[in-house]
């Protein structure tokens, strides 16, 4: 690891850095809209296209006309937010547009700091705040006084808020994999075997999201299987476990480039027999290595969480926190494998990397913006990565402080423009070493479109 730097110490003036910061933001940008974007009717309804209903759905519908207000509490990944859109669709409304609120939002901003109106939905997801029953109650009240009706959802068990709390289950994902293949209209196209492949596969994947995902595949003409747990099923060697694990941190560098980071991941663990990564996961494209399928990347790492332990994961940690200190291009690649991991260990990600890089070098400080940029390209990801940054700016004095005004500026200020706004100009006045941190992320905001 790298010298670490005095307390607030970062270098945004090193071209190369801000560079990677700018190219991450740029990503995001592209493929990710404002988190807080209104919803109209029609983009719902195309959302709610291979929308199934869950067993707690009519009861969910009953509570939320009645109370205007219902808080969905269940684990990531469940569907929860087309739930709520769902419900919230389901109500007799002045306008069918969905306002979307900050995830951020705190009770008190909830009560009094937002002006609902008569007869509309809002909609609040992975809400990272909180609030009291009693504030929760007097909410509710409030809503149902104008015939608003507010959904929100959150994460974790319920609480003691039962007027307002309803546990949420994910649907039946044979049966969504049924909706999905008529929705897409894909059973003209399909041979028998392979609808059966697929509906196989479909009870076995751990979200509503990915089984629409493997519908989507279908679609594209991909083969239903799932070609990355089938290649862990035939027990590779070590060298080559840890070929896919490296290209999971390093897609798509040149064979070269890649070559060297591998001889250093095999020099950790103490296996100094080189060998080529080859394999049927592996391909090369314009010089560069990476995953024959865009989709595989996220897939061996999953398969790499559940299947393997301290042997490998320990080397692997140590070779990862190294990537920030081998050059930009490595950097960015190692900031992306980190977000897809955090889809299946999100902790390990922030304790064993997020952590302990925001007190580290300028690269590795860098690193950590990137990483959480990344996050924002995913849905489920983006309040987690909020929720992280929110924490580490409330003081600003915290030495992490520093690296959350950097990623304010960056993926997080496309999902959620107003809260990046607000809490830099809040650390721009702050003084001290986070002040122009935060002043500079703020210009950099406003220079891109």
């Amino acid at each position: 690891m790298t010298e670490t730097p005095e307390t607030g110490e970062i270098d945004l003036d090193h071209i190369t850095l801000t560079g990677s910061l700018i190219a991450v933001s740029d990503h995001v940008r592209a493929t990710a809209a404002p988190a807080t974007a209104d919803l109209t009717r029609r983009a719902a309804d195309a959302q709610l296209r291979s929308y199934l209903e869950p067993s707690c759905f009519p009861e969910a519908v009953r509570r939320l006309a009645m109370g205007h207000l219902l808080v969905l509490v269940g684990e990531e990944d469940s569907g929860r937010r087309l739930g709520a859109i769902a419900l919230l669709s389901r109500m007799s409304l002045a306008e069918s547009t969905i306002t979307v609120l900050s995830p951020a939002a705190a009770a008190s901003e909830l009560l009094t700091g937002i002006e609902y109106e008569p007869g509309r939905a809002y909609l609040l997801h992975d809400w990272i705040a909180g609030a009291e029953r009693s504030e929760l109650v007097e909410l509710a009240r409030k809503l149902a006084e104008l015939g608003s009706y507010l959904v929100v959802t959150r994460s974790g068990a319920p609480s003691a808020a039962v007027e307002v709390e309803l546990a949420w289950a994910a649907p039946d994902p044979g049966e969504l994999y049924d909706l999905c293949l008529s929705a897409f209209d894909l059973r003209a196209g399909l041979s028998p075997a392979e609808l059966t492949r697929g509906r196989d596969l479909a009870p076995r994947l751990p979200t509503p999201a990915e089984v629409v995902r493997l519908a989507a595949r279908l679609a594209r003409g991909e083969p239903p299987a799932d070609e990355v747990a089938a290649w862990f099923d035939t027990k590779p060697a070590m060298g080559e476990v840890l070929g896919v694990a490296a290209l999971a941190f390093a897609h798509r560098l040149s064979e070269q480039a890649l070559d060297a980071q591998l001889a250093r991941l095999e020099r950790l663990c103490g296996d100094t027999a080189r060998r080529p990564l080859a394999g049927p996961l592996v391909g090369v494209e314009d010089g560069l290595v990476g995953f024959r399928a865009p989709h595989q990347r996220g897939q061996v790492l999953a398969e790499l969480v559940g299947r393997y332990g301290f042997w490998l994961w320990q080397p692997l940690r140590d070779w990862v926190r190294s990537l920030p200190g081998q050059g930009a291009a490595v950097q960015v690649r190692a900031a992306a494998g980190l977000a897809l991991l955090a889809r299946h260990s999100g902790r390990e990600v922030r304790q064993e990397f997020l952590e302990v890089w925001a007190l580290g070098s300028a690269a590795e400080q860098v690193a950590v913006a990137n990483v959480l940029s990344y996050m924002c390209g995913d849905d489920t990801l983006a309040p987690g990565a909020l929720r992280i940054v929110l924490e580490w700016s409330a003081d600003p004095r915290d030495p992490r402080a520093t690296v959350a005004a950097v990623a304010l500026g960056g993926g997080l200020a496309v999902r959620y423009p107003d809260d990046c706004a607000r809490h830099l100009r809040r650390l721009a006045s702050s003084g001290g070493p986070v002040a122009s941190v935060a002043a500079r992320s703020l210009l950099r905001g406003r220079r891109r479109p």
